[in-house]
């Protein structure tokens, strides 16, 4: 749906200025989507890192589990130690904040990006 919000006039422009079809998909319908490409990556790497059920079904050793996994596991006990599941916790969201942290700058309003004029 990302690629049918961009203006036809930008690839209708393109092709008058000689662009090839490789060319006009790299230079103008790419970057008009990064951000919707941008924000699906990070959907799916924030949705594959804190997968909790393929792990739970398919892993049997204690050596093989993810974090997510791990640290319910150790919520599991009755002697839990509180403290490290809390530094467990946040070991598992680091990663994702450092994700974001680095795809967030192609995160940008893409109307401001078209350079169509209303």
């Amino acid at each position: 749906q990302a690629f049918q919000g961009v203006p036809k006039e930008l690839e209708e422009a393109a092709q008058i200025d000689g662009c090839s079809p490789l060319g006009i998909w790299w230079n103008v319908m790419l970057p008009s989507v990064r951000p919707a490409l941008v924000t699906l990556a990070i959907f799916v790497f924030i949705g594959a890192w804190s997968d909790f059920l393929w792990p739970l079904l398919i892993v049997n050793q204690p050596e093989m589990y993810t974090l997510p996994l791990g640290v319910s596991k150790l919520t599991g006990t009755s002697d839990a130690d509180w403290r490290v599941i809390a530094a467990g916790s946040v070991l598992s969201i680091a990663p994702i904040l450092a994700f974001f942290v680095v795809m967030q700058k192609y995160i940008v309003p893409s109307e401001a990006a078209s350079g169509v004029k209303g």
